[in-house]
């Protein structure tokens, strides 16, 4: 049973990772066509610019989220616990951001994937947020504030 459920669990973290993965090169991609390094780059654009980025990641994790909750959802072992997909999300998202409500649990081996989710969830919002900081520091300098 251990063995099967860290599968599922790696199954699904892979694909987070993929979509991580992804998503931040296209954002990456999307926001380096940006100006040239002769031009002036205005307030806005820079506020802009960071707003997209959160939106975009905010986005990012709730997807992944998603995975999870679907996952939730569809193993037998797991679903009866939810009354909604809609609770299977819930649950999802405060386990993914770590917060840990308690008002809904998984049962016997299954708490494990919960736990594996709060651990990809830790990872993933870690690595959105090295990129923020990257883009950050790109603007910086950009502006040659420091």
């Amino acid at each position: 049973m251990l063995f099967y459920i860290l599968c599922i669990s790696f199954i699904i973290i892979t694909i987070n990772l993929l979509i991580q993965g992804f998503g931040n090169v296209i954002w990456i991609r999307k926001i380096a066509v940006s100006k040239s390094e002769n031009q002036a780059v205005t307030n806005g654009a820079i506020v802009r610019v960071l707003i997209l980025s959160m939106m975009f990641f905010t986005l990012i994790h709730a997807i992944h989220a998603l995975v999870w909750a679907t996952c939730y959802y569809l193993i037998p072992e797991t679903s009866g616990q939810f009354e909604s997909f809609t609770e299977a999300v819930y649950f999802s998202m405060v386990t993914f951001t770590t917060l840990g409500y308690g008002e809904i649990t998984l049962v016997s081996d299954w708490r494990l994937l919960s736990g594996l989710e709060a651990i990809n969830g830790i990872m993933l919002i870690g690595w959105s947020t090295a990129m923020m900081y990257s883009l950050i520091q790109n603007i910086y300098k950009k502006i040659k504030v420091v």
